[in-house]
């Protein structure tokens, strides 16, 4: 083979491997399949529902307490047979009422006394404890709704951070993925680059010894 062929055939692939070199540049990074883009879901934008104040709980309102009030009328007994009894009995004994009432008085008296004043003690101390009772369960039924409340007014600031942090998550993941695809073509162009030029240096290094070996041979003759 001729000196001539071989400067001719280095010449083409020269042309050849800067033809290829330019369509890499040009072409590959267009024609390199990119990775999906994130799509913001509207749910990820969007908060979570509140939760229901106490005041709009009324479903679970808490009953009234018993009434008292017959129980208030009918404590004193001494006053049992102050009334005359209905009826035509009632009308035929209403001379004879009075001297045995107070016959009744005389002998049991004290006992009567006694037991009005028990009574009277009992009603009290039921009047108080219900009182006691309606009034301490006023104060749970306080107690939790502002513990409701409070941690309903703190679940809302947990919602809104997880929120912020949310999307500031997805915003650096997005910016990581479009960072990461740029990396991916620029190397993907610079190792096609580098790869070109590698392979038109080491054609030209051979080239170049080729011509070395053809000269120095009619020197060693």
């Amino acid at each position: 083979m001729s000196s001539a062929e071989d400067d001719r055939q280095q010449a083409d692939l020269k042309r050849t491997m800067r033809s290829v070199r330019a369509a890499s540049r040009e072409k590959t990074p267009d024609e390199r399949p990119k990775l999906p883009r994130y799509e913001n879901d509207a749910r990820a934008r969007s908060a979570l529902p509140k939760l229901g104040s106490p005041a709009s709980r009324e479903a679970d309102a808490a009953p009234s307490s018993p009434g008292r009030q017959e129980l208030n009328e009918l404590w004193d007994v001494s006053t049992a047979y102050r009334d005359a009894p209905p009826g035509l009995m009632g009308r035929l004994l209403g001379p004879v009422r009075g001297p045995v009432r107070r016959l009744v008085r005389f002998a049991l008296g004290p006992v009567i006394e006694r037991q009005v004043q028990m009574n009277s003690a009992q009603v009290r101390f039921d009047n108080e404890m219900v009182q006691y009772v309606d009034e301490r369960l006023d104060r749970v039924s306080r107690h939790y709704d502002d513990i409701l409340g409070q941690h309903g007014k703190r679940m809302e600031e947990i919602d809104e951070r997880h929120l912020i942090l949310q999307q500031e998550l997805v915003r650096h993941v997005h910016d990581l993925v479009e960072r990461i695809e740029f990396v991916f073509e620029t190397a993907e162009t610079n190792h096609l680059q580098v790869e070109a030029v590698l392979r038109e240096t080491r054609e030209e290094l051979r080239a170049l010894v080729e011509k070395l070996d053809a000269l120095s041979r009619p020197g060693q003759d």
